[in-house]
């Protein structure tokens, strides 16, 4: 039988991850709080990818239902 690891998954870094299979492009370098350099994703790159089909602003109509 398998052990299951007590530690929490870094979902983060499995959507930086994600993100970098599909726009290698919009992944960069960076040092965090500690001075490790880890992978990141680069916001203005990755928004203009998106640049036509982002709605900002006030114009939002979002409904979500709980339950």
């Amino acid at each position: 039988m398998e052990k299951m690891r007590m530690e929490s998954m870094d979902i983060v870094a499995q959507n930086v991850e994600n993100i970098g299979n599909l726009f290698p492009d919009c992944i960069t370098e960076a040092r965090d709080e500690n001075g490790k350099i880890q992978k990141v994703v680069d916001r203005d790159r990755l928004m203009q990818k998106f640049s036509h089909k982002i709605i900002g602003g006030v114009q939002r109509n979002i409904m979500s239902l709980l339950g």
